[in-house]
C-alpha cells in the first residue's frame, strides 16, 4: 500500500516533480511558489499561539474559564478575548522569542493575532446568540483539540490504495449549525487559493472518512488585512469526487522515485512557476520531456467541462422553473451561460400570465431558500431576458497571471491598462486609464470583498503592462499592510505612504504637477500627454492608489483638501497622465460623496452589506448580492455587469520586478 501525507499531496497539486524532488530529499521544495513577504512568523504563530490557544479551550483551563467569566460578565468579547490572549500566549512568546524577531516581524505577528483574535470572537457572538445556557460545556462542545492525527485509506482499484494521513490545524462545532469547521492557518497571502482550497478538502475528507462528518472549512492568511476564506461544505463535499486522479498522480510519483516503473511525470500546470523554479534546468533530465497535461484539480476542468456543465445547468433550471412555479410565476427558460464562479440562467416572465420582470426580482430569498444557496442570488433585468446568477458548486479563484496571459488578444494599446476580471461568459474585461470613461476608478465594498486584493491586482497588472520609466505608481495605505509584498516594486514613486500629512503632502504635489504638464502641453501645442511625448522628452503616465480612503478624512480640514485636490485629478487628470485609483469599505454618502463620485468615472462594487450602499457606487442595487472574494460589478461610466477579479501570485510580482531590467 502506498502512504502519503497531506502536505506531500498538497505539492503535487502545486507540481508532481517538485514532490518528486521532496521525496529525493529535497527538504525545501514545499517553498518553491509561495507568495508572502517572509516576515510573517507563521510557525511561531502555529506552535505557541493558535495551537495552545485551542488546546487550551479543548480542557478545563485557565484560558477557558477566564473566557468563560468574560461572556458572562457582558463586557466586549472581541477585546476581551484579546486581552485573554496576550496575557497566556503572546506575552509568554515575546518575552522568550522577540530577541530573534526583527520589529517587521513582531509588527506582522501581533496583526495576524489581532485579525486571528476578531474572527474567533465573531465565531463566538455568533454561537452565543444561539445558545447562552451553560457556556464552559458550550466552548468544550465547540473546541477541539488541534492537530489530531486522522488517516484514511483510498480505494483506487486494480489493487491500488493509498493510505493518506494529515493534522489539520484548528477543529471547531458551530452549534447554530451543527457543522464541523475545519480552519488551515497560512504564514503568507493567498496566492495559491486553489492548492490551499485542496489541502483543505484532504483534512475534510480524512474527517469525514474517519467519523462521517461532512465539515465546512476555512483559510486563513495571516499576512492578508482581510484574511479568511470560507468554504461551504457543500463546495468541499463537491470536489472530494475529484480526488482520484490527484491521489494516482501521488502514487505515479512515488513509484518513478521508487524506480519502480519508467514515468514521465508532467511539470507544474502553472508555466510561471516552471520559469521560476531552482530544479527548472535539470527537470527534464531528471522527470522527462515536459508534455502539456491538465492538472488532477484544475479550473479549466471543473468550469468548462461541459457534461458537468450541463448536468449542474439542468439541476439548477429545473429547480428554478419548479421554484417559481409553485410561487404562481410560470416563466419560459432560455438557456444560461456557464461563468468561472457561476451559472447565468436566462429566462423569461410569461406577460400573458400576468408574470411581470418585478415579480421575478423580489424572489431572490425564496431562490436562495430552495436552491439551497448560502446567499440570495442575484436577479437582473437583460436585453431580452431576466438573468438569475447562481454560484456554481466548485469555485476556484483565478490568478492575475492567468487572466492576463489570455487576455492579450483584447488588450488595450495603452501603458495604463490592466484586467479588472472575468466576466460571466468567461471573456476578460480590462480597465484602461487613458479611455475617456475611466481616467480615474471608485472601489467601494465592506471588509472581506477584496478591495485590497482588487488594488494590489491593479498595481501589478499596470507595472506588468508598463516600464517604470513609463509609469510612475504611488501607493497610499492608511491600513499599513495592504501593499507589504509589492514595496519594492521599480514603478513606484517612493515608499507606500501611511500616515496623513505625507499622503496629503503627494496629492498636493501631484495636482501642481499636473498643471505643470497643461503649460508644457501649451508650449508645445499638445492636446494630451500621447502628443506631447512624440514631440518631447517623454512624461511618465502617474497612478494614484489609495486603499482606504475613510481614514484620510477623519479631520474636516483634511476632508476639504483632499476633496479638491480629487476633483481637480478627476476633471482634468486623464490628458495629464494622472490617474486615480481610490478604495473605501465605508461607501455611504459621508465618504462617497458627490463630488467624490462624479469626479471618478469608472464604479468598482465588491460585496457591500445594504442596497443604499449599492446605489452609493453603482446608482442601483445588486452588490449586496455579492458573495465576496473578488465578486463584483462594474458601472458609472460603463454598463454595469458582473465580473469575478483575480488574486495576485507571486509569479505576478516577480515578472512586474523584473520589468526594470
Amino acid at each position: 500500500m502506498h502512504k502519503a501525507n497531506v502536505s506531500e499531496i498538497h505539492l503535487c497539486q502545486r507540481c508532481p516533480r517538485l514532490l518528486a524532488y521532496q521525496l529525493c530529499g529535497h527538504k525545501n521544495a514545499w517553498r518553491i511558489g509561495l507568495t508572502g513577504t517572509g516576515t510573517m512568523p507563521g510557525k511561531l504563530f502555529h506552535d505557541h499561539i493558535a495551537a495552545p490557544f485551542y488546546k487550551a479551550m479543548a480542557s478545563e483551563s485557565d484560558i477557558r474559564e477566564g473566557l468563560t467569566l468574560l461572556i458572562g460578565s457582558g463586557k466586549n468579547l472581541e477585546l476581551g478575548l484579546l486581552a485573554l490572549i496576550e496575557k497566556h500566549l503572546f506575552l509568554p512568546v515575546m518575552e522568550q522569542h522577540c530577541k530573534k524577531l526583527g520589529e517587521v516581524q513582531i509588527m506582522q505577528l501581533g496583526h495576524g493575532v489581532e485579525l486571528w483574535n476578531r474572527f474567533q470572537a465573531q465565531f463566538l457572538d455568533k454561537i452565543l446568540q444561539h445558545q447562552k445556557n451553560d457556556i464552559n460545556a458550550l466552548l468544550a462542545k465547540t473546541f477541539h483539540n488541534p492537530e489530531e492525527l486522522i488517516t484514511g485509506i483510498y480505494n483506487l482499484g486494480n489493487d491500488r490504495k493509498l493510505q493518506v494521513s494529515g493534522r489539520y490545524d484548528a477543529l471547531l462545532f458551530d452549534v447554530t449549525g451543527s457543522e464541523a469547521v475545519v480552519m488551515e492557518f497560512k504564514g503568507r497571502k493567498a496566492g495559491r487559493a486553489d492548492e490551499d482550497f485542496l489541502q483543505l478538502v484532504l483534512y475534510c475528507w480524512l474527517l469525514k472518512t474517519e467519523t462521517g462528518i461532512s465539515p465546512r472549512g476555512a483559510v486563513f492568511y495571516l499576512e492578508e488585512n482581510e484574511p479568511e476564506v470560507l468554504y461551504s461544505a457543500e463546495d468541499i463535499t463537491n470536489t472530494m469526487q475529484n480526488l482520484s486522479n490527484l491521489f494516482q498522480q501521488v502514487i505515479d510519483v512515488q513509484d518513478a522515485v521508487k524506480e519502480k516503473e519508467n514515468i514521465t511525470l508532467p511539470p507544474s500546470p502553472d508555466p510561471q512557476l516552471c520559469k521560476d523554479c531552482e530544479f527548472s534546468p535539470k527537470c527534464e533530465q531528471d522527470w522527462g520531456t515536459r508534455k502539456k497535461e491538465n492538472p488532477p484539480i484544475s479550473s479549466d476542468n471543473q468550469i468548462h467541462n461541459s457534461k458537468e456543465v450541463k448536468k449542474e445547468a439542468d439541476q439548477g433550471i429545473e429547480a428554478i422553473t419548479h421554484a417559481l412555479g409553485a410561487l404562481k410565476l410560470p416563466i419560459e427558460p432560455l438557456g444560461y451561460i456557464a461563468g468561472p464562479r457561476f451559472i447565468r440562467f436566462k429566462i423569461k416572465p410569461l406577460l400573458e400570465k400576468g408574470v411581470t420582470v418585478r415579480k421575478l426580482m423580489n424572489q431572490s430569498e425564496n431562490l436562495q431558500v430552495e436552491l439551497g444557496l448560502h446567499s440570495a442570488p442575484l436577479i437582473q433585468p437583460q436585453a431580452g431576458f431576466v438573468s438569475i446568477d447562481v454560484p456554481r458548486k466548485i469555485r476556484i479563484p483565478l490568478t492575475l497571471g492567468e487572466i492576463w496571459r489570455n487576455g492579450q488578444r483584447n488588450k488595450p494599446l495603452s501603458k495604463v491598462a490592466f484586467p479588472l476580471g472575468v466576466s460571466i461568459d468567461g471573456s476578460i474585461v480590462w480597465a484602461d486609464l487613458s479611455d475617456s470613461t475611466m481616467p480615474s476608478i471608485l472601489v467601494g465594498g465592506t471588509a472581506g470583498s477584496g478591495k485590497s486584493v482588487f488594488l494590489r491586482s491593479a498595481a501589478i497588472g499596470l507595472a506588468l503592462n508598463a516600464k517604470p520609466e513609463d509609469l510612475r505608481i504611488t501607493l497610499i495605505d492608511p491600513k499599513r499592510v495592504s501593499f507589504t509584498d509589492i514595496a519594492s516594486l521599480p514603478h513606484l514613486s517612493g515608499p507606500v505612504l501611511m500616515d496623513n500629512e505625507p499622503a496629503m503632502k503627494e496629492l498636493l504635489q501631484l495636482v501642481d504637477d499636473m498643471e505643470e504638464r497643461y503649460r508644457l502641453f501649451e508650449k508645445t501645442g499638445s492636446i494630451d500627454i500621447d502628443t506631447y511625448n512624440h514631440l518631447a522628452t517623454p512624461l511618465s503616465h502617474r497612478v494614484i492608489i489609495i486603499d482606504e480612503y475613510a481614514d484620510l478624512i477623519i479631520d474636516k480640514k483634511t476632508k476639504e483638501q483632499l476633496e479638491v485636490s480629487i476633483q481637480r485629478l478627476g476633471q482634468k487628470g486623464r490628458a495629464a497622465g494622472v490617474h486615480l485609483i481610490l478604495a473605501t469599505q465605508r461607501p455611504d454618502a459621508k465618504v462617497v460623496t458627490p463630488i467624490i463620485k462624479a469626479n471618478l468615472q469608472l464604479k468598482v462594487a465588491l460585496k457591500v452589506t445594504t442596497s443604499s450602499n449599492s446605489i452609493i457606487i453603482l446608482d442601483q442595487t445588486g452588490a449586496e448580492y455579492l458573495i465576496g472574494h473578488g465578486d463584483m460589478m462594474i458601472g458609472g461610466s460603463v454598463p454595469v455587469q458582473r465580473l469575478q477579479g483575480p488574486l495576485v501570485t507571486r509569479s505576478e510580482i516577480e515578472m512586474a520586478m523584473q520589468k526594470s531590467n
